[in-house]
């Protein structure tokens, strides 16, 4: 009977110290701006961040604004694109159409705490690695279609370059090899190697014949060759994405993507590598079947997928061979 009144107590407190700040805030302020100092970390990390505190603002009766102005990204570019000088609407929508500025410019505003919001951002789903459940998708898919919409000309852009590479007749396995930063086994899961993820997409292709198009995401140029190598002369058509990516050349400690130093980057080297990504998860989104890891990207994508993949094979190291995940469809 303690430990339970005890275990109460603590939750109340959590309650107050989090929730009952805002709540005693509300009468003066309107929004809720969203932001995330040191530059944040990968881009669907970031993603997620926003994702919560989003879900915390609207409980609270806020209208959520994300600042990635004031507070920059990696993606974030010194100089403005095409206008735009707030890394959020780089690629998506204003939440209620609000802008950053109109919600500074109105003094009723309060600015979100600077921390991943677990409880908020994690709801439903499974314990390990965010995995998305058929509960979570169900929670947050009318959070996102309200608050996280990408911008119409991007979400257009990616679909007739979808439509390029895909007939309406046609069937494609969606395929994300994360590696890179992944492989420094720091919190992260364990990525499989490469060939242990070819001889799943053949399992894959031999369980549904009627597949008939490969798309590859991956942040790695060796994963890249291998899968170009392979499917070069097969019945199947392997397609990618334009993207930035690396070698692996053995390095003890990799470096992400995200983070990699270039000599001589392209004009908007930040800003396209979020688009890059973006348009990567955007693509698993429409596959019908996916084979994956544990990612922000992919959890993402079956976010947004709502619900619709015919079959998911989750792949994943042990240290001492891969394990697999075959035929679930987002429940433990």
């Amino acid at each position: 009977m303690l430990e339970k009144a005890g275990a109460m107590l603590k939750e109340l407190k959590d309650f107050w110290n989090l929730e009952g700040y805002y709540i005693r805030k509300r009468i003066g302020a309107k929004y809720y701006v969203i932001i995330r100092s040191e530059g944040g970390a990968g881009f669907f990390s970031n993603y997620m961040w926003v994702l919560g505190h989003v879900v915390l603002a609207r409980r609270l009766g806020y209208i959520p604004v994300v600042d990635m102005k004031n507070y920059p990204t990696l993606y974030s570019e010194e100089t403005a694109v095409d206008g735009v000088d707030n890394a959020w609407n780089y690629y998506f929508q204003n939440i209620d159409k609000v802008t950053l500025e109109e919600a500074y410019a109105s003094g009723k505003y309060i600015l979100g705490r600077d921390k991943y919001l677990q409880k908020y951002a994690e709801k439903f789903c499974m314990p390990v690695y965010r995995f998305p459940t058929e509960k979570m998708i169900r929670y947050y898919a009318p959070v996102i279609d309200q608050n996280m919409r990408l911008r119409e000309d991007l979400k257009a852009a990616y679909n007739a370059e979808w439509d390029k590479n895909v007939g309406k007749a046609e069937h494609v396995l969606g395929i994300h090899i994360r590696g890179t930063d992944m492989k420094n086994n720091l919190g992260h899961p364990m990525p499989a190697a490469g060939k242990d993820y070819l001889a799943q997409t053949y399992r894959m292709l031999e369980q549904n014949p009627e597949i008939t198009k490969v798309f590859l995401a991956t942040d790695e140029n060796n994963i890249k060759e291998l899968y170009e190598k392979e499917f070069r002369d097969s019945r199947w058509t392997l397609f990618m994405n334009e993207a930035f990516r690396v070698w692996d050349h053995g390095e003890k400690r990799k470096t992400g993507v995200h983070e990699t130093k270039v000599e001589n980057p392209r004009q908007y080297h930040k800003y396209l590598m979020g688009r890059e990504v973006l348009q990567d998860a955007w693509f698993l989104y429409k596959c019908e079947y996916l084979i994956c890891g544990y990612s922000n990207i992919t959890n993402v994508a079956i976010l947004w997928n709502q619900n619709r993949y015919k079959q998911i094979m989750r792949i994943q190291s042990d240290g001492k061979g891969i394990v697999v995940k075959d035929g679930e469809k987002y429940s433990i």
